[in-house]
């Protein structure tokens, strides 16, 4: 029989790698459970990104558990409905959420950058006696064994080797935990960017009547509108192809795809520009022995529906529910095996199918699918029943239940 190293001889009974929203949400479940936990991210404090800036239904009823949507709702902007357009046609529909009003607290989209959040939880984190957060401290070795796991850090207060129960990796898609445990990382990388542009002109005055989400259908100029308390962010295609990356985010380009938008019209200020690739990958396993993989570490996708940042914060919420019980001493190793399985499951068939399916119908060329596209859109603005089910999906409600 295997002894079990002394709870006193271990430094933390979890250690979480990585602390962007995913990362810190999950150690903060952990220390609100009685755990003792230690964060460990390679970056500054100052470096946290934007990127993701959706928050689904069920994501903010987890995070009203931890204290954290009250806030973030007061500094968010609540979208109450999204809308599918056509670039020539206009709107083909408004779906609202209040069909939903009967299936979770949280009856809309919040829109509000994942830095907000993450910022948050780190002060949580802070102010938490069982929780350390330390920034610049770089993870170079994962090693399980018998009963716990050794983690080697170079960097900050912790730096030399760490001795944990379990480990969490939520170190985004160039995971060093699941490099360390070599675990496969598979699927493809889309055939084209995306760029990503960020503008203080009012879109929500110019075109009236859109909503605070907008995916607009064309089979060249689709785009993608989206509101949140610092402006508007709008997604454009940008295929491989003879323009190099300086090209693409040059001035003059962003403001070529402008006028996609709103022809003839300059916006008054571009805040920010980022061209990146978009890639659809899920690791191999979940897990291994007691390490785990969650958000961008087990898996990645299209951006399309706001599902990538969700996904990982229900990910690690669960895990770090059952992580809790095994720290009370209950066996939970055959559902942490069900975890692993059943999350896996809903990044390859749920935010997987659900993302690409989003890109394929924005961008799709035939005209009869296009037109059937469309027809579909419009009966969900028919049918009450229709819609809600469509939205559970959407919202993501619908990857929890059963």
């Amino acid at each position: 029989m295997t002894e079990h190293t002394p709870f006193r001889e271990l430094d933390a009974d979890v250690v979480v790698v990585g602390g962007g929203p995913v990362g810190t949400t999950t150690a903060l479940t952990l220390a609100q459970g009685g755990l003792r936990v230690i964060v460990l991210e390679g970056r500054a404090a100052t470096s946290l990104e934007a990127r993701a800036t959706t928050f689904h239904p069920p994501t903010l009823e987890m995070l009203d558990e931890l204290g954290l949507a009250e806030e973030l709702i007061r500094q968010g902007i609540i979208a109450e409905s999204y809308q599918f357009r056509d670039a020539e046609r206009g709107k083909i529909v408004d779906l609202e959420f209040s069909v939903l009003s009967e299936d979770t607290r949280y009856p809309f989209r919040l829109q509000v950058e994942q830095s907000v959040m993450t910022l948050m939880a780190n002060r949580a984190l802070e102010a938490h006696p069982l929780a350390e957060l330390h920034n610049l401290a770089t993870v170079t070795a994962v090693r399980p064994q018998d009963d716990h796991v050794e983690v080697e850090v170079v960097g900050g207060p912790r730096e030399g080797v760490l001795r944990a129960r379990h480990v969490v990796g939520a170190d985004g898609m160039r995971s060093t935990v699941r490099s360390q445990l070599g675990i496969g990382f598979t699927g493809h990388t889309y055939p084209e960017r995306f760029l990503v542009t960020s503008t203080s002109a009012p879109l929500h005055e110019l075109l009236p009547d859109i909503a605070s989400v907008n995916y607009v259908a064309d089979p060249v100029d689709w785009h993608v509108l989206m509101r949140n308390p610092s402006g508007w962010r709008v997604l454009f295609p940008a295929p491989f192809g003879e323009e190099t990356a300086e090209e693409l985010l040059s001035s003059e380009n962003v403001r070529r795809q402008f006028d996609r938008v709103l022809p003839g019209h300059d916006p008054e200020k571009i805040d920010w520009v980022t061209l990146y690739e978009v890639h659809r990958k899920v690791a191999d396993s979940f897990r291994a022995g007691n390490v785990y993989l969650v958000g961008d570490a087990a898996h990645v996708n299209n951006p399309m529906g706001g599902m990538g940042m969700n996904s990982g914060v229900h990910d690690g919420y669960l895990l770090a529910k059952l992580l809790v019980r095994a720290g009370n001493g209950e066996d939970v190793d055959a559902e942490l095996d069900d975890w692993a399985r059943r999350r896996r499951e809903v990044a390859l068939d749920y935010v997987g199918k659900e993302t690409e399916g989003n890109w394929s119908a924005l961008r799709d060329t035939d005209e009869e699918r296009r037109a059937a596209q469309r027809a579909a859109w419009e009966a969900l603005g028919e049918d009450e029943e229709a819609r809600r089910s469509f939205l559970l999906t959407s919202s993501m409600l619908a990857s929890l239940r059963g």
